[in-house]
């Protein structure tokens, strides 16, 4: 059966939102899909036919990434979904492969996505991103400062500020995704619920909370600081609401919020007690956020050199031998040199060191989610030289692991 893969337009989209819909109902797709696919050059997109009959979509988004300090370009993926009728047959299969030829053919060098099935993902080359964390806390473990003086209920008409400040930190944050100034992006935060500023003497935006609330629990969407003083403050907003508010539930990277708060516990009972182990307190859920691929390692080296990218200081000579069985393409073995964490040259004849191991593994060590020691010690990292171990290892830490807010 010929299979054809191209560009959804028109009555296109509308079959594909059905399908979407089915596959995914919570998703609502057939209430926006339709109304903002085409206003976006940001993403796009694309279905499998088979027999001139839509079976299966992907939707593809181009992000502005912030690689520790580098801005690079990545594709993001989502909403795959495959007809019920066509399951088990390869579809979606062939997006991905599609999705991953595209992004190389294009100097695209990660993709990222949020996985349905993380074993499906990982065997198609994604690496684990950073967890994220569910805590379920009182109001009353947020401390009370008593000043709230900052604080202000931001409307629509500060989004610009919003979407400002919003960006600064993605130039400060490992894996953060820039927003775009379009209308969708500036009303965004808004249709989740309500939205707290701090604003100080000057009138000038220093951090804002967004959060809803339902059933006696408050949600937090998103939140950003710049600094204690501003966290104080939502923290006495916080602290304020325990006469309405049961629980503040919030999604985060951060597992060290558990030290600003004074009661972590969720007093939820899901910790199994051991009878060889002391009783431990459930303080969160934990989950996987965002999973990382890299599609062309050697075009990944290259567009951090030509950016003049900083790795953490070590001088050596690595050999990547890396198994990628999903794009083979990127199984060729490359020779990387850096001189104090610079990427100097690439494919060199001679190396110091090589390093044996899988592009998803890869892809979480590069992200700084893995570290190349801990790779090692589960075998799903070979070393030829253990003279090199340290020094491999620092070359990839990164002080921050990845935070991605951007839901696609």
């Amino acid at each position: 059966m010929k299979i054809e893969i191209k560009k959804l337009t028109g009555e296109e989209i509308d079959t594909y939102a059905e399908i979407v819909n089915r596959a995914w109902p919570a998703l609502n797709a057939d209430k926006w899909l339709r109304e903002h696919i085409e206003e976006s050059i940001h993403e796009t997109t694309y279905g499998l036919f088979k027999s001139k009959k839509l079976v299966a979509g992907i939707r593809v988004f181009k992000f502005e990434l912030n690689y520790n300090k580098t801005s690079i370009l990545a594709y993001g993926l989502g909403m795959v979904a495959v007809d019920i009728l066509h399951k088990k047959e390869k579809n979606a299969y062939h997006l991905i492969q599609y999705f991953i030829q595209s992004a190389d053919e294009n100097n695209v060098t990660l993709a990222m996505l949020y996985p349905f099935d993380f074993s499906f993902y990982k065997k198609m080359g994604f690496g684990i991103g950073t967890k994220v964390y569910q805590f379920y806390l009182k109001p009353q473990a947020f401390p009370d400062y008593h000043t709230k003086q900052h604080l202000k209920e931001l409307t629509v008409k500060d989004s610009n500020e919003l979407l400002e400040f919003y960006n600064k930190f993605f130039y400060q944050t490992h894996g953060m995704t820039k927003r775009i100034l379009n209308p969708s992006e500036l009303e965004r935060p808004f249709n989740y619920g309500t939205i707290i500023g701090f604003l100080d003497e000057t009138k000038k935006l220093k951090g804002y909370l967004v959060f809803s609330i339902e059933e006696r629990n408050l949600y937090i969407h998103e939140y950003f600081y710049e600094s204690s003083e501003v966290l104080k403050e939502f923290s006495s907003f916080l602290h304020s609401q325990s006469d309405q508010i049961n629980r503040i539930i919030i999604n985060s990277s951060d597992d060290e919020l558990i030290h600003f708060v004074s009661q972590p516990e969720s007093d939820q009972p899901l910790m199994i007690n051991f009878p060889s182990l002391n009783e431990h307190k459930h303080i969160a859920h934990i989950g996987t956020g965002v999973m990382y691929r890299i599609i062309n390692l050697k075009s990944f080296f290259e567009e951090l050199k030509v950016k003049n990218h900083q790795f953490y200081n070590e001088t050596l000579v690595i050999k990547f031998s890396i198994q990628d069985s999903f794009y083979p393409k990127n199984s060729k073995p490359i020779i990387v040199s850096f001189v104090k964490g610079e990427i100097s040259d690439i494919n060199l004849s001679q190396f110091d060191v090589e390093i044996k191991m899988d592009i998803s593994n890869l892809s979480s060590l590069v992200m700084g989610v893995a570290n190349f020691k801990t790779l090692v010690r589960l075998g799903l990292a070979e070393l030829s030289n253990q003279h090199y171990m340290n020094s491999v290892h620092n070359l990839f830490t990164i002080d921050q692991k990845p935070i991605c807010t951007k839901a696609f």
